[in-house]
């Protein structure tokens, strides 16, 4: 989950379009949104690693212009309703 500050979405939106599936290395984009609300953005992704979840939010995610603050929220399957 993404906040933005009173600079907006402009930049963020900018490099959410330009991440390739695989932005670095054990980490795949699963999917963006825009939100309204507390929150502006959401991206899922999924991780091989706590580190390398850590260093994506930390190292690419929040040093985007305009970003305020994130949370992150671990999440693992119980059951994958599509398949049933």
């Amino acid at each position: 989950m993404i906040a933005l500050g009173p600079e907006g979405s402009g930049k963020l939106y900018e490099e959410i379009m330009k991440w390739k599936q695989k932005p670095m290395n054990g980490v795949i984009l699963e999917e963006a949104y825009q939100i309204f609300g507390e929150w502006d953005f959401a991206i899922l992704f999924q991780s091989d690693t706590n580190e390398n979840a850590f260093h994506f939010v930390g190292d690419i995610v929040r040093p985007i212009e305009g970003v305020a603050t994130t949370f992150t929220l671990p999440i693992a399957p119980v059951k994958d309703c599509k398949k049933s």
